[in-house]
This record gives structure tokens, sequence and C-alpha cells, in this order.
């Protein structure tokens, strides 16, 4: 018997890519009824998702159409306020938000013709998703490696190599650039909140598969004194400023042949930036204090918690340098309060990691062998509400409240925080555990219940912290929705003072909702259908809508 073939779901109300699937791609099995017999389909949104619900399990790859020529009652909703032909044009992305909704994990490509190029306006919703321009029926081969593409996707571990990568859409994006990043010596821009594992990321996945021979260097530039950031980067000679009493090589130098991984890049000097400019355009460093300059080979990987388009927008980063760095190779991590459906893998990833540390190994085999489990057993977590026991080793449990809490929570820390809450939960429930075992009293299931206000009290700690998200604000802060601070800056009349502080606080407004104009409406007017009227200032005020919502693709907005 042969290997399986990839099933392949076509949602289009026209014949030409199924036809296409079943008469020139034998490699792919349609799915589906539909007439004609031959080429199989599913003709709408709603019948799609019905399909989805019975049948998922069934599809390995979706094609969808973008643009639907049905009657109206068998059309999804595309947005607020759009007419009849503008939902029937983007019908596919009315689908796609569906489909990512109800079923995160399935892989989907998105067909279209020429005539549909202009898609800058749904940008955000076509961020990193497969996609092809299908012109004619001789185009196969852009289609063929689409889907092959989409099912290699689908089919990678959630883990591999230490790497937690999770089954999250974008993870799975992020997996998908790096692998191309990787290659060559071109270097690569790593945007994502504090703790989404950008370090980690360049040296354990950039690094390790760009076939370099030299070594990882990284430099925390916000560590480093403005002062001293030149002498860092590019090595000094003896004497070249106060206190250089040797020849010291700088990170350029040292990473030659490897990879320099540049974190919060952000903070260089606006004139040393020209500088590193250079060195990425010539390949050669001048120490300071010397005349002579050295070659050197290194893949750079610049990293920001912060979107730097705006910081290049705000005049704290050179557009020249943001562009040799090539905003094209720019990846986002996303954080994990956008990763939901990773949070239990990552959870019992964790737990287990948890368990395994030089500090709390030999309590857990203390625990597990009172209970009859051998020691080196891996610890395993237990989420009440998903049933099933998992693994055979000393067991923390979460109730189904107390999962909650976990769930629920914002993880401004992101993957660094949720690994310290596990590490103490499993810190605290073995230590308690063994307290038992040292008074004489006797364990006898291998099941330890998390202490739900442990975890409250955990969670409650960090809540408590100051936001280190970049936009946050003391006005951002604050419990009052509309409440939040502008700064007034003089302008030639008053009225373009009066605008520039509507501006700020429209801008802080549309960070808070994540650019839900219903919600804005809804705040300011009183009536969340008055969305119009929020979009036409805005408009009114210069904001550009397209930009923004482009920065908040890129970045970490509240």
């Amino acid at each position: 018997m042969g290997e399986k073939r990839p099933r392949i779901l076509v949602i289009d109300d026209g014949l030409t890519y199924a036809r296409v699937v079943a008469r020139h791609l034998p490699e792919y099995e349609l799915v589906a009824a539909g007439e004609p017999a031959e080429a199989p389909r599913i003709e709408d949104g709603p019948a799609a998702l019905d399909y989805l619900a019975r049948h998922g399990r069934d599809v390995d790859v979706i094609l969808l159409d973008l643009k639907f020529d049905v009657p109206q009652e068998r059309l999804l909703p595309l947005e607020e306020g759009a007419d009849l032909r503008r939902t029937r044009r983007f019908q596919g992305v009315a689908i796609l938000r569906e489909i990512r909704k109800r079923h995160p994990e399935m892989p989907v490509v998105l067909l279209t013709s020429q005539a549909d190029l202009s898609l800058a306006e749904l940008a955000e919703d076509l961020a990193s998703q497969s996609m092809t321009y299908f012109l004619d029926g001789d185009d196969l081969d852009s289609l063929r490696i689409r889907i092959n593409a989409a099912v290699q996707e689908a089919s990678q571990p959630v883990e591999e190599n230490g790497m937690l990568w999770g089954r999250s859409p974008g993870m799975r994006a992020v997996r998908r650039r790096l692998s191309v990043l990787a290659q060559g010596r071109m270097p690569a821009i790593l945007e994502g909140e504090t703790g989404t594992g950008k370090s980690y990321l360049a040296q354990r996945f950039l690094h390790a598969h760009s076939g370099r021979t030299g070594p990882f260097v990284t430099v925390d530039l916000g560590t480093v004194p403005p002062d001293l950031v030149a002498a860092h980067l590019f090595g000094a000679t003896r004497g070249a400023y106060t206190g250089a009493v040797a020849d010291r090589k700088g990170v350029f130098e040292l990473a030659d042949q490897g990879t320099l991984f540049l974190d919060e890049v952000q903070n260089i000097p606006l004139d040393v930036q020209k500088q590193l400019l250079l060195v990425l355009q010539d390949r050669r460093v001048r120490p300071l204090g010397s005349s002579r300059e050295k070659n050197v080979d290194v893949k750079v990987v610049a990293a920001s918690s912060m979107p730097l388009a705006r910081a290049v927008a705000e005049g704290r980063f050179r557009r020249d340098l943001y562009m040799r760095l090539s905003p094209a190779t720019r990846v986002v991590i996303p954080p994990l309060r956008e990763r939901p459906e990773d949070l239990p893998f990552l959870a019992r990833r964790l737990t287990e990691l948890a368990g395994a540390q030089e500090e709390t190994a030999s309590l857990r085999d203390r625990v597990g062998q009172a209970v009859g489990i051998a020691p080196g057993t891996p610890m395993t977590l237990q989420i009440e509400s998903d049933g099933g026991e998992r693994g055979a080793g000393v067991m923390l449990l979460l109730p189904t409240p107390t999962w909650r809490l976990l769930a629920e929570h914002s993880w401004p820390g992101n993957v660094r925080e949720l690994a310290m809450v596990l590490h103490n939960l499993v810190t605290f429930t073995l230590v308690e555990a063994a307290d038992v075992l040292r008074a004489g009293l006797p364990l006898k299931s291998p099941r330890l219940q998390v202490d739900p206000g442990l975890v409250a009290t955990l969670l409650t700690g960090y809540a408590a912290l100051p936001d280190s998200r970049p936009d946050a604000s003391a006005g951002a802060a604050t419990e009052d929705p509309l409440r939040c601070e502008v700064t007034l800056v003089a302008g030639e009349t008053l009225n373009d003072v009066s605008n520039g502080a509507e501006r700020q606080y429209f801008l802080a407004l549309f960070r808070r909702t994540k650019g839900d104009f219903r919600q804005m409406a809804r705040l300011l007017l009183g009536d969340a259908d008055r969305e119009r009227a929020v979009r036409l200032r805005f408009n009114q005020l210069g904001l550009k809508v397209r930009e923004l919502r482009g920065w908040m693709s890129c970045g970490p907005w509240r």
C-alpha cells in the first residue's frame, strides 16, 4: 500500500480549483460531497463550517477562494458596515476568521486571481497566511508548493530539540519564517514583549540552524551605558576613552563567523546607529582610537520589545539603519495571552522541566518513592478539566477552578512568567508533601493537588508589578478606560494644539481597545453603532488606520 495522500477540502463557489486538484494533482485527495462528482467542493461559508464541525478530522488542508458570488443569505458577515459587493469580494476572509476561531490548527491556503490583488486593507487578517495568486490553469507549481508547505507545517511536532513551539497559528508562522531566515547571512529582526523568548529563539534556532562555525554572542543594549555602546560594539584601543587601560575587542569581532544578538537594539544612541549602519554595509569595523579596519563576517539578529517601525516614526531609530536591517525579515513573537491553545501544552512541559531541576528533583524522587514511583520518573501535570491522567510520575493536579485562574491570567511576563509560576507551584507542593513524610505520616496517592490560594497569591504578585509593556503608561494603568495622559505641544494656532492633544487621546484609545471602533464608539458616544463617526474623526485628524493596524501586528499593544 502506498503512503496516504493528504486530504484537501476545497471551499469555492466555482469549479476551477476543485477541477485543477482532481485532474492535475493526483498526489492529493479531494474530500466532501459536491457536484460535479469529479470535482467535489463546498460552495459557501455556512456549509463549510457545518462540514468541518462534523468531518474536520478528515481534512488535512483547506483551499479557500477569496471571492464568492453567492446569494446574500449564504454569506458570512465580513465587518460592520461592509456593503454586499465588498462582502462577496472578501468572503474568503470572513470564512477564514471563523475557521481560525473554531479550528485554529487547520492549515488554510488562500487562492485568488490577479483581479483580487488589492488586499492591503486586509493585511492584518492575511498576515502569515499561506496564499497564492492562481492566475491560470497551468500555474500548478505555485499551488503545489503552497499545499505542500501547509501540510508540512501542520505535521510539525509541538516540541523539537527543546523548542516548545506549540500549535497556535502565530507560533507556526514564526517557525516557518525563522526556518528561512536561519539560512544565509541576512540580518533578522525579532520583536515581541519581554519573556516571549527572543534570545532563546535567536540562539537555539536561528544560530543553531545557520550552519555558521563561529560563536553566538549576545549583548543587552538596555544595560550598556550610552557612552560605552560604541566601544562595546566595535572595540577600542588602549587610551581611546577614560578607563580604557588595554585594547579590547568589540562584540562584532568576537562574533566573527558566527551570530551577534543585539537585544533591545532600539537603545543604541543615534550617533552610534550611523556607525552600525556602516559596519552592516561594509562588513568592517574600526575600533575606537584605531586607524585600521577589521573584516568581520557576522549574522546580526536585532531584537526589540517595541516595534522598531514606531521607534523610527518617533525619531528614536534611524530609518536607513532600519531599512538595512531589512523590515522584510521582521518576525513578531506573539505574547502568551494570544496563544491560549498552547497554554496546556506549555504548562505540562514546564511542569516536567521544573520537576527535573536540581533543587526539585530530589524532592520529586523522595515523594515518588513513598508512593511506589521509580526515581527519575518525570513529573507530570493533570488538568482536571481535560480529564484523564497524564504520565506515570508524581502528578501536579490542577482542579478546574485553579486551572481557570491560570487560563484567565493575562501573562504580562509571557512564557518566562509561566515558567516561574509553575516552578514555584512545583517547589511549594513538593516541599509540603515532603514535610508530611518527615512527620511520619503516609502518602498513598501520586496526585498532589495544588493549593488554589498559592496560585492566586503568585498571580496577584505579578499583577501588582508595574506594566512593563512599551505602551503602558500611568494613564493606561488606570481602571477608567477613558482616562489617559496627553502632552500639550505648542502650535501656530490653538486649533493645532487641540488637534494634537486629541490625536494623542485617540491613539491611546485605539491601542487600549486594540483597534475596535465599535468599542471606541461605545466609550466615546455611548452607542457602538456610531463607529463610522469615530472613523471619520480619525481621518480628519490624519490618523491612518491601515498604518496603525500594521503597528499593532508588529508588536505588543494593550
